[in-house]
């Protein structure tokens, strides 16, 4: 048994695909097939069921040998990580990806930490709530950061979710609209303005699941540029739906521009956000301290 034996059923298993696993790991199918067969004939037990029609899925006794090798592969990278320690002079890479709305946030974090590792190269991603669990499934990221609702029908298999704070989904007015003096409004209060939304996945879902529940609002537009978004808002155009978290330190919504009022009277209003980490990935240090800026930087929103 070596390592990449178990590289090769972990890579495998995670794809249910050989030609998956060879591409992503730059080697041949049919030395990946040979490995995992000399793996099970060494064991002495089927790892992996094999078929044209339903790629590779591991077996009762192979989703055990998965979970122990899964571990192998994380002690490994924390060795690995510990004697580049010794040897390095603070010299890496981080990639982060993020849903759009939160750069403020990160790149306060991102001061800081280049301040105690400047030889460090920092990647910053925008992309959809979708995008980002995948980016991290893929270990194409060592960093993702979404909304989240229980609520939502998203699936998260092999992702740890770490809240980082609690928000809430909150109607947005001008401050010209009368809907302005109102502290709450209720979704029926609501059914006769014109609505501008936000191109992103969490936001779509509230939009259709507060369609779907009372009726649809006639829409202005549709963006994935908060910009316009806002403006059409301060115009006096449409009103929008948007968590509070993206919203509160936004400059038209502290000089008064624009105005949150709390939704009533409706179910799916609050949202956690926060980390989104691969079950399957041991957290290489820098990761691990641009963590510890970040909640640094959201303890003082």
């Amino acid at each position: 048994m070596n390592f990449e034996q178990l590289l090769y059923i972990v890579e495998v298993a995670k794809h249910n695909s050989l030609s998956v696993a060879a591409q992503n790991l730059h080697v041949t199918q049919s030395g990946i097939s040979q490995s995992i067969t000399g793996l099970e004939k060494e064991l002495g037990l089927k790892i992996l069921h094999r078929s044209r029609g339903h790629g590779a899925v591991p077996t009762d006794e192979g989703r055990i040998i998965l979970k122990q090798a899964y571990e192998v592969l994380k002690k490994l990278e924390e060795i690995k990580e510990k004697a580049n320690s010794f040897n390095s002079a603070e010299i890496g890479e981080l990639k982060v990806s993020s849903i759009p709305g939160l750069t403020t946030v990160l790149v306060k974090a991102l001061a800081a930490f280049r301040q105690d590792y400047p030889q460090v190269n920092v990647e910053i991603n925008e992309k959809s709530v979708t995008s980002v669990i995948e980016d991290v499934r893929q270990h194409k990221t060592d960093i993702g950061l979404i909304a989240h609702s229980p609520d939502w029908n998203i699936n998260m298999e092999g992702i740890a979710f770490e809240s980082l704070f609690e928000g809430k989904q909150k109607v947005y007015v001008s401050k010209h609209s009368p809907l302005a003096f109102t502290g709450t409004i209720s979704p029926h209060e609501i059914l006769d303005q014109m609505l501008v939304t936000y191109y992103g996945e969490f936001m779509q879902y509230f939009v259709h699941d507060f369609f779907k529940k009372y009726k649809p609002l006639k829409i202005l537009f549709t963006a994935n540029n908060l910009d316009g978004i806002l403006q059409a808002i301060i115009e006096n155009l449409a009103i929008t739906f948007a968590p509070d978290f993206i919203m509160k330190n936004h400059p038209s919504v502290m000089n008064g521009d624009i105005i949150p009022i709390d939704l009533v009277n409706h179910g799916a209003v609050n949202i956690s956000f926060g980390l989104a980490l691969s079950e399957d990935k041991h957290l290489s240090i820098f990761p691990n301290k641009y963590i510890q800026y970040l909640k640094s930087e959201i303890s003082q929103i």
